[in-house]
């Protein structure tokens, strides 16, 4: 599966909330960044992390502009939604053997 699939299945999951899924499209020692004040590390605390979130049904996310560069590196412009709140994210993932590696978002 190529960097961009990846990314998209991982949005597909977030916007399912489906959990296994989600944490399935990343690598078991990934790192996110930029989600909150310290990185997440590792697929335990990505499941700590988003298992009460995706109790939420108003959580949702929206891909305006994606683009791979190379065989790994994939930046979207996603918009978050939380409710009547959105947040404008530039997201950042680094795909290693169909796996996310790395993630890192800015929030506007």
């Amino acid at each position: 599966m190529n960097a961009l699939n990846v990314v998209v299945a991982q949005l597909a999951a977030f916007n399912d909330h489906d959990l296994d899924a989600f944490i399935a499209t990343y690598s078991p020692d990934a790192v996110v960044t930029g989600v909150i004040a310290e990185p997440i590390v590792g697929r335990e605390a990505l499941i700590e992390f988003y298992r009460p979130r995706f109790e939420n049904p108003q959580l949702s996310c929206e891909i305006e502009t994606v683009v791979q560069f190379g065989d790994r590196w994939v930046t979207a412009r996603e918009y978050v939604r939380n409710g009547d709140a959105v947040t404008e994210t530039i997201a950042t993932f680094d795909v290693v053997d169909g796996l996310i590696q790395r993630a890192s978002m800015l929030k506007a």
